[in-house]
């Protein structure tokens, strides 16, 4: 019997059994990344209040996908953590709404970085089991990184640059996260098949 996805190589990886999770969640965030784009003119306060409810819905997908993968992956408490802190960031910023326009850049500057973070965990999980055409996975995590760093750096940038910005790191948020999907989707699959 072949090995399956926890005992490939000897060593613990990522598990493919909600893969669909990361595909939903990667449209999702390239959705988000389209509409930031095309509606530039929009308030503030709207992309801050929509920001607490992508956040918190993140937060909650990633515990769900953090304990399935438990048993299966040496890296689940990062992503666990991670769940934790953008369920917690996303109920602060859903039931305080005069959160300031300086307090914004910096919560998403810094959200993108761990992102980022989790991102390079993942793709260095992932290359356990799926060597071929990973290029995307980690050239997506490196541009969310540039993109969170480009936030922090310049947490008073206008409006509509900041809007910009945004847009484009939940696009290649998105983009890692079908990639993503994708991969675990076919991880899973070829385990099946070879057993």
């Amino acid at each position: 019997m072949a090995d399956s996805p926890s005992n490939l190589n000897g060593r613990p990886t990522i598990d493919g059994k909600y893969w669909w999770i990361q595909i939903i969640l990667g449209l999702a965030f390239i959705v988000c990344a389209f509409w930031f784009w095309f509606t530039p003119v929009e308030t503030y306060i709207t992309l801050a209040v929509f920001f607490s409810f992508v956040m918190f819905i993140t937060g909650f997908f990633e515990i769900i996908n953090a304990i399935s993968m438990k048993q299966s992956s040496a890296s689940w408490p990062y992503f666990l953590i991670g769940g934790i802190i953008d369920l917690v960031l996303g109920i602060i910023l859903i039931t305080h709404e005069n959160l300031t326009l300086e307090v914004l850049p910096l919560l998403l500057g810094i959200w993108f970085l761990f992102r980022a973070l989790t991102f390079f965990i993942s793709y260095r999980d992932i290359r356990k089991h799926a060597t071929r055409n990973s290029g995307w996975l980690v050239f997506a995590a490196i541009l969310t990184l540039i993109f969170s760093i480009a936030i922090l750096a310049k947490p008073i940038l206008g409006e509509l640059t900041l809007i910009y910005t945004v847009s484009f790191a939940f696009f290649f948020m998105g983009l890692y996260r079908v990639t993503l999907g994708i991969k675990l989707y076919n991880a899973r699959k070829g385990s099946y098949l070879n057993k």
